[in-house]
């Protein structure tokens, strides 16, 4: 059965949740994409939304949606001078719940700027409802949710371009490319620094602004937490660039190890082109003392085994990817002196620091020969693979195209390269009150550790109606099945 049969199959048996819309029987290429925007915070203003306003020939942003009113008006009103400036006049619709939007068959594609446990179910009713997404990574906040996601990809058939934009810039394309193609041999470690997060935040309740749907916000998880703006976000909209409180607050986001682990791990991953096996180590954990409401990992000193390859994720090391052949020669790639948004981690390189691309010697950055190629990593779908060092340019020629292979970084793989960094994080939990740390063992075919306490962790989040089991069986899709891995009898 193909997508378009999928698709058409759970309109026609009335069970799914929403509305098919109208890219599932058109071909894109030939009009404007429709987008739209679930999450007006940070990264949707000072990223995403621009990554896609700037091609105004190719696309349209004509809706955002926020549980935060105040945000939903203010993309509203940004989107629509953006536009004006452009010599474009343009109304945008507001929303207050995706759903809703979500019915609109107008609209082709949405871009999901939310939170990071809000992922999977948003994800997956955008998919449900036919629409090709572009997420934000990490890709899901739990293995299993992850796993869902990327199965309800494949078997619609739809884009799912992924937020992990160092595949589409040259440096790290490079790398990549001559790690795969051998020219360091075999690997024997790579080295990855990620960054630290600072404790903070405040644990003083507040009342819930007016415009504020905190329920749905909290979405699967736990109802009963205090209202804080420093556990969501900020309400000053001069500051809607600032970095939201709940990044760095478990279980909305686990910290570095998944925050810029989807970043240097997802390169780390697609490099080694392998699952690791097994991961130990530990971390420190953030001062909760004074009130202070932040409770992720602050240091971190993680080894993962991957393919015989010794990944040590360290805070020690520079903020990049290294990594190490069997002979000592090393190839390297960072973003160098490049920030995303004003609140990224300062990624200056400092005086005996690397620089975005080095090598222990000059001559191993040399092109490859075409006698050297053997595995080409930017090879995609049913043509050659364009190189942009354009990630949303890359999303919207997959979504013309129709073409979920097509894009950089897609659904099983950012998957996959996630699943690395949960791997990372259900270490650390388990390595607390154990002074030498943890170790947890990893079955990457089965997406099992066989470790109760881990294997839990693994499940998806769930409260009411936010639970992927009701969404996946309002669409007859059978729950136990979506959360393995394809060769666990998927089909």
């Amino acid at each position: 059965m193909n997508r378009r049969e999928f698709l058409a199959g759970i309109i026609a048996s009335g069970s799914a949740p929403l509305l098919l819309n109208g890219c599932a029987t058109g071909f894109l290429a030939c009009r404007k994409i429709n987008i739209a925007v679930v999450g007006y915070g940070r990264i949707a203003h000072t990223m995403d939304v621009p990554g896609v306003q700037q091609f105004k020939d190719r696309c349209v942003v004509s809706a955002v949606c926020d549980y935060d009113a105040t945000r939903a008006a203010y993309g509203k009103k940004i989107i629509e001078e953006r536009y004006a400036k452009m010599g474009v006049k343009q109304v945008v619709k507001t929303y207050s719940d995706y759903r809703e939007m979500l019915a609109d068959r107008s609209i082709d594609a949405v871009l999901l700027c939310i939170p990071d446990h809000q992922h999977a179910i948003v994800a997956t009713d955008c998919l449900l409802a036919g629409k090709h997404i572009f997420l934000q990574k990490p890709f899901a906040q739990t293995i299993q949710e992850g796993r869902v996601v990327a199965n309800v990809a494949r078997k619609t058939g739809l884009v799912v371009q992924v937020g992990a934009w160092q595949r589409s810039r040259p440096q790290f394309r490079k790398v990549v490319q001559l790690v795969r193609n051998g020219r360091l041999g075999r690997i024997a470690r790579v080295e990855v620094g990620l960054g630290c997060d600072k404790p903070g935040g405040d644990c003083r309740p507040e009342p819930v602004p007016a415009t504020f749907d905190y329920d749905s916000w909290l979405g699967p998880t736990d109802a009963t937490v205090p209202y804080n703006w420093t556990r969501c976000h900020t309400r000053d909209l001069s500051h809607i660039g600032d970095r939201p409180g709940w990044i760095q607050l478990a279980p909305y986001g686990w910290g570095m190890i998944t925050n810029w682990g989807a970043h240097h791990l997802d390169i780390t991953a697609w490099g080694l082109g392998c699952d690791p096996s097994s991961v130990s180590g530990t971390c420190e954990w953030m001062d909760l003392s004074g009130g202070r409401l932040w409770n992720v990992h602050t240091t971190y000193d993680l080894h993962y085994n991957c393919g015989g390859a010794d990944v040590h994720v360290n805070d020690r090391y520079q903020m990049g990817v290294k990594f190490v052949g069997e002979n000592g020669d090393w190839l390297w790639c960072t973003r160098g002196a490049v920030k995303v948004t004003p609140s990224d981690p300062e990624p200056k390189v400092k005086p005996g620091q690397l620089g975005p691309i080095a090598a222990s010697r000059p001559e191993l950055l040399a092109d490859l020969e075409p006698g050297e190629m053997k595995v080409d990593m930017l090879s995609h779908g049913r043509e050659r693979f364009v190189k942009r060092d354009d990630h949303f340019l890359n999303f919207l020629e997959a979504v013309a195209r129709e073409d979920p292979q097509y894009t950089v970084c897609d659904a099983e793989g950012a998957h996959r390269s996630t699943s690395f960094c949960s791997l990372g994080r259900m270490c650390m939990e388990l390595s607390r009150g154990r002074k030498d740390g943890a170790t947890l063992a990893w079955d990457a075919k089965n997406e099992i550790s066989g470790d109760r306490e881990a294997d839990r962790m693994l499940a998806p989040f769930a409260r009411g109606r936010f639970d992927l089991r009701r969404t996946l069986g309002a669409a007859g899709l059978d729950y136990d099945t979506f959360i393995k891995p394809p060769t666990c009898g998927r089909g």
